[in-house]
């Protein structure tokens, strides 16, 4: 597969990528990398950002993402029953969050959030209060960061913590870009606890940046996907959500 392939399938799976982190991972000069993307940008497979590119329109669902939909969906349902009434809860963002804030259905709780999509869906349920991290929109995303985030949650403390993850290597939680991180870590300093989310397809995926090691959660949640004795030896307790739909089932 060529470079220029490769940065499609990068994108398309995982979202924005800088171009510093690009050039970084091909070994390549950063203006090698912004020829590839503005060929790719004309060729409409993927979409030029400020500094790096992210996925163009997203296309029709194929049977690999619906099988991954109902995936997170058992996996939102699992971690949504481990959250308790009264409790005030951090939500990354991502797909996987976005699919725990729609299992939510509590009558006294408080969550907190600075992705858009994960805020829309919890303003649908007048019972669970929202607060909103603000800052600046990362670029090819639906999540905030930056200075004003940081400084909104050194004023915050919640019960616990559900971030998502990029990629689930042997020794913690990575993400391919650099950008969110230092987001992410003040979001664990102000949770007593915390849950890693991810369906089975992000583990051994490889990505560039460290984000947390498994000492940082409680538990990890994903679905039945993977290998039970794989998930008995995991440094932490990894919690399987069946995920069982028609397509599996060869409907």
């Amino acid at each position: 597969m060529s470079r220029r392939e490769e940065i499609v399938e990068l994108i398309d799976e995982q979202g924005f990528q800088s171009v510093t982190t690009l050039a970084r991972k091909y070994a390549v000069d950063a203006s090698t990398i912004r020829r590839d993307l503005e060929r790719l940008a004309e060729e409409k497979r993927i979409r030029r950002t400020h500094g790096g590119a992210a996925p163009a329109e997203p296309s029709a669902p194929t049977r690999t993402t619906e099988l991954q939909s109902w995936e997170k969906a058992a996996i939102g349902a699992a971690t949504a029953d481990r959250i308790l009434e009264n409790q005030t809860v951090l939500l990354d963002s991502g797909t996987t969050c976005l699919e725990v804030a729609k299992h939510l259905d509590h009558s006294r709780l408080t969550v907190v959030t600075h992705d858009l999509l994960v805020g829309l869906e919890i303003s649908r349920k007048p019972r669970i209060n929202l607060v909103f991290i603000g800052g600046e929109l990362l670029p090819g995303t639906t999540s905030m960061w930056g200075p004003a985030s940081l400084q909104q949650l050194d004023n915050m403390r919640v019960n616990v913590a559900v971030f998502g993850a990029g990629a689930v290597m042997d020794d913690g939680i990575y993400a391919s870009s650099s950008y969110s991180i230092e987001l992410k870590r003040r979001m664990r300093s102000v949770a007593g606890e915390a849950f890693f989310v991810a369906d089975s397809s992000k583990f051994g995926r490889e990505a560039l940046f460290k984000v947390f090691g498994f000492e940082d959660f409680t538990a990890g949640i994903t679905d039945d996907g993977i290998d039970p004795i794989r998930a008995a030896r995991w440094p932490i307790p990894l919690i399987r959500a069946p995920a069982t739909n028609k397509l599996k089932k060869g409907g």
